[in-house]
């Protein structure tokens, strides 16, 4: 039997209305299924259900007429299922009727059909926000919408994006290229690919007759694509030796090619990103302070776990991209699934999450046992063989071209190109 959740301090019911702001924010609920919206939390020990969800725009029939209850006891807040009909679950355990229990900040209710997360102290406007670009957070992705919005423009030209693997970087870098009007030439590099003896060709080019065989003028990656974004990923993984050439350019925004008499000035602006923080590298005299610091705008993406409001709407991005729309009159999707999903850890974040669309039936829909087939044996062959057979059958629809099958994968040509020698495919 699940453990039951701990129950509210049984102090005396004090305080303000539930809703009001609190350190600079207020409490409230963000609907994360079957709709994204924002509901507000009603006066403590007021019953709720049905008709409060409606006002809100959310019709679920499932949920009963009077469903919940909110506490207030001291500086603590409380949930309360007070006989409904369907019950009610907090953060995956049901909750028995008339017991009260403990709301913390991120936890994930489960009523009727519908699934919120409950926020202690939100500060933003409550109405999700649209994408960014290709990047989906209604409500997750706050702090990143703010960074953005405060961009030097247009005179930004060196801008860092941290973040764990399969948070969506590339995604962010072509957004700030549309917002610098520069996103017309956009190149991505993935730093781990191109061997160090090869790295100055690449970048900056060379004249005709630099050396032997050299007899047409390479113009390299950074003049080849001037008045727009260079976008470095990976660049934990330039070696030392290397460092010192991009800092060069970083300062002086001049290419020196091979066999150059003299260097040529190129306006592009540089992004670059990583998914290891650079001020640790540092500290292990893996990467140089000054190259570092060249990257004075930087910006942080969160973790999937750490936004779980956003992961259902994410889902419904990615089933788009590789799927087509989700039509949920046809593919069923549970709510206990939802919340299956919204309780992961995701350890490879959006990887995940495509590799969880590709292995929905859409006869049987999105169940709660599916999400932890898939998820839960993530290290297993038989939870990696979807996406493996999705990378196979992409690759020879593209004839074998890397960059093709890459950017219909929506990943980098460097991370095929591991995925590829980790499934054992030449």
């Amino acid at each position: 039997m699940p453990k039951r959740p701990p129950t509210l301090p049984t102090t005396e019911e004090q305080g303000p209305p539930t809703g009001q702001p609190t350190q600079g924010g207020r409490p409230l609920l963000l609907a994360t299924f079957p709709e994204q919206v924002a509901v507000e939390l009603p006066r403590p020990g007021e019953p709720v259900g049905r008709i409060w969800l409606a006002d809100a725009g959310i019709v679920d029939s499932k949920v009963s007429g009077s469903h919940i209850t909110f506490l207030r006891r001291g500086s603590s807040l409380g949930i309360e299922d007070v006989g409904s009909r369907n019950g009610t679950s907090l953060n995956g355990v049901r909750l028995a009727p008339r017991s009260p229990a403990p709301l913390t900040d991120g936890a994930i209710l489960e009523i009727g059909n519908t699934v919120l997360v409950f926020r202690e102290f939100f500060t933003r406007d409550p109405k999700p926000e649209p994408a960014l670009g290709e990047l989906v957070g209604p409500w997750g992705l706050g702090s990143v919408r703010h960074s953005l919005r405060s961009l030097p423009k247009p005179s930004v030209l060196n801008v860092l994006i941290e973040g764990e693997t399969g948070t969506g970087k590339e995604l962010l870098a072509k957004e700030i290229a549309r917002q610098l009007g520069r996103d017309a030439r956009f190149v991505p590099v993935n730093v781990a690919t191109i061997p160090r003896e090869l790295f100055d060709g690449h970048l900056f080019g060379w004249e005709r007759g630099a050396f032997s065989g050299s007899v047409h003028v390479n113009v390299g990656v950074l003049r080849a694509h001037a008045g727009g974004v260079v976008f470095f990923d990976e660049l934990e993984a330039l070696p030392l030796e290397v460092q010192p050439k991009l800092l060069r350019f970083l300062q002086s925004r001049e290419v020196f090619s091979l066999g150059a008499s003299r260097p040529t000035h190129v306006d592009v602006a540089v992004i670059a990103a990583t998914n290891q923080p650079l001020s640790e590298m540092v500290g292990q005299n893996a990467f140089r302070r000054d190259l570092s610091a060249r990257f004075n705008v930087r910006l942080r993406l969160p973790n999937l776990k750490d936004r779980p409001e956003d992961i259902y709407a994410i889902f419904e991005a990615c089933w788009r991209a590789l799927r087509g729309p989700l039509d949920r009159t046809r593919v069923r999707v549970d709510a206990d699934a939802v919340v299956a999903m919204m309780r992961h850890d995701w350890p490879e974040n959006v990887r995940e999450l495509e590799r969880l669309v590709l292995s929905v039936d859409p006869d049987v829909g999105l169940k709660a046992s599916i999400v932890q087939q898939v998820l839960g044996t993530q290290a297993s062959d038989d939870s990696q063989r979807p996406w493996k057979d999705v990378v196979v059958s992409t690759l020879a629809a593209c004839g074998g071209n890397k960059s093709e099958a890459a950017r219909r994968l929506r990943i980098s040509r460097g991370k095929l190109i591991r995925l590829l020698e980790e499934y054992g495919i030449s």
